[in-house]
């Protein structure tokens, strides 16, 4: 009696690329546009003028809240103005916690639209 051999032998599975950024990557700034960000807003915090910015640049409009990482959404801020942007901070000048998103918000709205 032969014996019977079977050979595997898949076809190779075809190699597509995503057609939509992950939810990580989505809204993120790029390289590009973190440079213009810098370009623009001279290398300086846009609330109290501090040059002692954070190398990734401030959502206006959060991500979460589907904000896009282009240059209209995005201001360089140093530390202590980004804790008062998120509310974990008082403002430069003593503002309340509250009041530091909608600054950010104002600012974009008369300055980068």
């Amino acid at each position: 009696m032969k014996k019977l051999v079977f050979e595997f032998n898949p076809a190779p599975k075809p190699n597509y690329k995503r057609s939509k950024p992950t939810a990580k990557e989505r809204g993120k700034f790029s390289s590009e546009t973190i440079l213009n960000i810098h370009i623009r807003d001279n290398g300086r915090c846009v609330c109290c003028g501090s040059g002692r910015v954070e190398a990734v640049p401030h959502h206006v409009i959060f991500r979460s809240q589907g904000g896009t990482g282009t240059e209209d959404n995005g201001v360089l801020t140093c530390s202590p103005c980004h804790l008062w942007a998120h509310g974990r901070a008082k403002g430069p000048n003593g503002e309340p916690e509250k009041e530091g998103r909608k600054w950010f918000e104002n600012y974009r709205e008369e300055n980068l639209l």
